[in-house]
């Protein structure tokens, strides 16, 4: 038979067990005791685009200057599509997606060149590619054009090994 004092030991032990883990899960998920030592408390971030942070900025086209600006943009991915227009029709003949400031650099203000394109046309890929900017959403560019464009879409001519062909870059992926 137990001892009443010995009984009544082991239930203050037990109340004492139990209020000390429930503080100390309490503790847990409020942060701490607020003296600088526990979990920050949390503060509001602005919306992100699901891009990283060092992609703000990149994403504007000037108008005056688009090589420049695409050269800059490492963040957005953008798909191309290659046009012939020899025939009497224009033709898409080949596509290729792109983060332009990957995989190009600016030479003037309308002009990139390019490198280590994968175009889907017989799984190609082609080494060097020079891009000539004409237009950014359907607006001609100039110097003496201003504005900007966001995640604006270029088009204009792409030569591949000498050959002279449209390129038109409908979309990009937003994640």
């Amino acid at each position: 038979m137990r001892n009443t004092g010995e009984s009544a030991i082991e239930r203050s032990v037990e109340i004492i067990i139990l209020v000390s883990t429930v503080v100390v899960i309490a503790f847990m998920v409020t942060g701490g005791c607020g003296n600088g030592h526990g979990s920050p408390a949390p503060t509001a971030s602005p919306p992100t685009t699901g891009f990283p942070p060092e992609c703000n900025g990149t994403f504007d086209v000037s108008l005056s200057c688009p090589a420049e600006s695409l050269a800059g943009s490492v963040c957005l991915p953008y798909y191309c599509d290659i046009i012939d227009s020899s025939g009497a029709e224009l033709e898409v003949f080949d596509t290729f997606s792109i983060v332009f400031g990957r995989n190009c650099t600016d030479t003037d203000c309308f002009t990139l060149e390019c490198s280590d394109l994968s175009i889907d046309f017989e799984d190609a890929i082609a080494n060097e590619a020079t891009l000539i900017i004409e237009s950014i959403d359907d607006i001609p560019v100039g110097e003496d054009v201003e504005g900007v464009q966001t995640s604006g879409r270029p088009k204009g001519s792409i030569i591949i090994d000498g050959e002279e062909f449209e390129f038109s870059c409908p979309g990009y992926a937003l994640p």
